[in-house]
């Protein structure tokens, strides 16, 4: 399906798959996909396992540089489905601020994939993995659903995020001296 769309029509064509549940649903669900989220895990994990604050700090600033790269440098003014479709032709959720340019890639998609595959590097031997690839998707699908973003902007975002959480982790797995 996708190899016969352009992004353009494939956005059209899953934009037409709205409820008013899914509405309020991805509206909040994206918000798995905010920069604070490495915050608050770096926090907690400070009192629980501080070489994991680290591997948060590292995620965060990893992923904060490198989207901003992308999309601020690389792709600038890269226009978002709402710039490149009209306002008119999409469903639009009442209440998400709308972006218009800097569309790829998605940085909630990078931030999520990046602190759920974290997560599931760390929780390696326990089935908690299925939950937070699930929560991952979740809020990269959110923003397609919200018009924020194209599915490609999403799939590059999502595997950047994956090598930024192996690379952080790189910092967990190393001896202690060698981090000092």
């Amino acid at each position: 399906m996708v190899v016969r769309y352009n992004k353009f029509s494939l956005h059209t064509y899953l934009n037409g798959f709205n409820t008013s549940f899914w509405d309020v649903f991805f509206k909040y669900a994206t918000y798995l996909g905010d920069g604070i989220i490495f915050g608050i895990l770096g926090v907690l994990f400070f009192f629980i396992k501080r070489r994991m604050a680290l591997v948060f700090l590292i995620g965060g600033i990893l992923t904060l540089l490198i989207t901003h790269f992308f999309k601020k440098i690389m792709f600038k003014g890269v226009p978002r489905p709402v710039a490149a479709l009209g306002e008119e032709s999409l469903h639009l959720v009442d209440g998400v601020k709308i972006a218009f340019m800097n569309s790829f890639p998605s940085g909630h998609s990078t931030t999520a994939f990046a602190v759920f595959t974290i997560l599931c590097l760390y929780f390696a031997k326990c089935k908690s993995q299925y939950i937070w690839i699930s929560l991952a998707v979740i809020a990269s699908f959110s923003r397609v659903y919200l018009s924020q973003h194209f599915l490609v902007d999403i799939f590059v975002g999502s595997f950047i995020g994956v090598i930024i959480a192996f690379l952080s982790m790189s910092f967990y797995k190393r001896p202690k001296e060698e981090l000092l």
